[in-house]
């Protein structure tokens, strides 16, 4: 066992749990910023133990080109050992340092509640952490609190609806991730799409199958950190396989506060109340992180549209635009998506998603009656299968047309796009959304043996959808438009590949 931190660390005298998480995937960076966080908090007054400080260091650790060297991060600890108190030092820094947009989501109130009060301690136990805060409220289920800088964090529960609004957040904190649901993930998956350096913390203790029946989400995580998959900051503490778990020994080895928060008395206590056999499971996942993980479809097949590489191999930040544009509009679910393509000088079709708002049938067509107002598009086309038919006669009134493709014309489309890809002659600016959506989506064969993409009724595949309608409406309509304007339609943010949910002329990607 490695040397107890009793013996490193003068903060914590009587510390004798192991620092050393007992599985690690951690890769080399710059912890610079991990080093003044840890400072911070000190002298806000949160003083990190040894294996905190760790953990700050690889969460803030960056890359030579100013990138997350872990854009993904996942802590898996027992319970009482204070991970909270690393979560809580990384927003304080993320706020007064970084000036980033925060969300804190957790799976109770209460959770996301104590975090709002433990942050706000530490800013009002210093004038010049205090002064700075223009706006702290805590009610009716979110806590607020926001700096003259334009920094601030969200504290609340999850819901499918998280985020909903928001385009441009920084950090996103999944509290209590043992219970975390497909949905409230790909409720978030959109909201850090404008970010320039996203990143995203899973904090839990281990997950117990018989008590959290949506443990899939955490454990397909913690996969990706066993598998050290590059990018992602992994560190499980648990007792080994073997070890007793009766041994004060074992308890040491599992938790690192062990002697400061946890203690022999108090875990005896708790060992002694789960005599039961559901009991004895619960003190192994809780005391000792031995979880009851579910099996996970990760080596289900993803990138069955495009090859992740070659998708990757088409990215371009600033592709010289010219000509008309062709916009295409999908839904799946609740989520709308609305992408455009134009050609670029060198005859590559540049395609890019715009708008990916949650809204009434309305608000989309005076959306899409704002799009055709200012880049005068070829066509807007959508599916004719698809939701986003609806409003055709909506559209109709407004003096809109919205042309519909045949099932025949789906196929083709999609055929086209693949075949597009894979020649080189498609470009795109790297939206997470369009990744998300290449990764998940499928295909689906039709009759004639030939296909078309399938989102699985995943939200997060409407992008995709959007952009492949865009191209084929460029392709199949461009012809109308005479004398096509020489000058990009694409009006780029100061983002890359960036989306906004209300229309401005003037900062909106196409």
């Amino acid at each position: 066992m490695a040397m107890t931190a009793s013996l490193i660390c003068d903060d914590f005298p009587t510390l004798t749990g192991r620092q050393e998480p007992h599985n690690l995937s951690v890769f080399e960076g710059d912890i610079t910023h991990g080093v003044k966080a840890v400072e911070l908090g000190r002298r806000a007054g949160s003083i990190a133990m040894p294996w905190q400080v760790e953990a700050q260091h690889a969460i803030l650790s960056m890359t030579p080109a100013g990138r997350w060297t872990h854009p993904t991060c996942c802590l898996i600890i027992p319970r009482q050992n204070g991970k909270s108190e690393i979560l809580i030092q990384r927003c304080l820094y993320g706020l007064f340092k970084l000036d980033e947009t925060i969300i804190y989501t957790a799976q109770r109130w209460k959770t996301a509640r104590d975090g709002w009060k433990r942050l706000m301690a530490l800013i009002k136990s210093r004038p010049w952490l205090r002064k700075r805060v223009v706006r702290a409220t805590c009610s009716q289920g979110e806590g607020i609190i926001e700096l003259a800088s334009g920094a601030s964090i969200s504290f609340g529960t999850r819901s499918n609806d998280t985020g909903r609004g928001l385009t441009d957040v920084d950090l996103v904190v999944y509290d209590e991730a043992y219970n975390l649901t497909p949905g409230e993930i790909s409720a978030m998956s959109f909201v850090q799409m404008a970010a320039k350096n996203p990143q995203r913390i899973y904090a839990s203790s281990a997950v117990n199958q018989d008590e959290h029946p949506n443990g899939e989400v955490l454990a397909s995580v913690r996969n990706r950190g066993l598998a050290r998959e590059v990018g992602v900051y992994f560190a499980e503490y648990m007792a080994a396989d073997g070890m007793p778990r009766d041994a004060e020994e074992t308890w040491r080895y599992a938790n690192p506060s062990y002697g400061v928060i946890q203690t022999a008395e108090k875990i005896l206590d708790i060992m002694k109340n789960l005599a039961t056999p559901a009991g004895r499971k619960g003190f192994d996942v809780e005391a000792l992180g031995r979880g009851d993980w579910p099996a996970t479809d990760d080596k289900a097949e993803t990138w069955q549209i495009v090859a992740e590489d070659q998708w990757r191999g088409l990215l371009d930040y600033a592709p010289d635009l010219t000509g008309t544009t062709g916009v295409g509009v999908a839904r799946v679910g609740s989520q709308w998506a609305i992408g455009a393509a134009q050609r670029t000088v060198d005859d590559r079709i540049h395609v890019e998603v715009g708008y990916l708002p949650i809204a009434p049938n309305p608000e989309i067509v005076a959306l899409l009656g704002r799009v055709d107002d200012t880049i005068e598009p070829c066509a807007i086309a959508t599916d004719s299968r698809s939701p986003a038919a609806v409003l055709e006669p909506m559209m109709k009134t407004a003096g809109i047309e919205l042309i519909k493709s045949t099932t025949n014309q789906a196929a083709l489309m999609c055929s086209g796009f693949v075949d597009d890809a894979e020649d080189g002659l498609l470009c795109h600016t790297g939206q997470p959304a369009l990744l998300h959506a290449l990764e998940h989506a499928t295909k689906r064969e039709l009759p004639r043996k030939d296909w078309v993409i399938d989102p699985n009724g995943d939200p997060g595949g409407a992008p995709l959808l959007a952009v492949v309608l865009a191209r084929w409406a460029l392709l199949t309509f461009e012809s109308r438009v005479v004398g096509a304007a020489a000058a990009p339609a694409f009006e780029r943010p100061t983002h890359t590949g960036g989306y906004v949910d209300s229309f401005d002329a003037m900062t909106v990607a196409f």
